[in-house]
């Protein structure tokens, strides 16, 4: 059994992109305890409006330089 931390560190950091995410889920979840099932509905909910409001050309997506350029001029008017 792998013991050491950083070959811990070092066997997770050679895990493919999806069990890395597996791997990261599981840590946080140690850590801050389980995701309400409901929020993470909700959330899921409005990460698939924000997709189809992009889709539908109803959103669109700014750069944070736009937005930080949009909001310096704002404060300034």
């Amino acid at each position: 059994m792998i013991t050491d931390f950083k070959e811990i560190e070092n066997s997770a950091l050679n895990l493919n992109k999806k069990d890395k995410a597996r791997l990261a889920d599981k840590l946080l979840q140690s850590i801050h305890g389980k995701i309400d099932p409901d929020i993470e509905q909700a959330w899921i909910q409005e990460i698939q409006k924000r997709k189809e409001s992009l889709k539908s050309g109803e959103a669109s997506l700014h750069s944070s330089s736009e937005v930080i350029s949009e909001a310096r001029k704002r404060i300034q008017e």
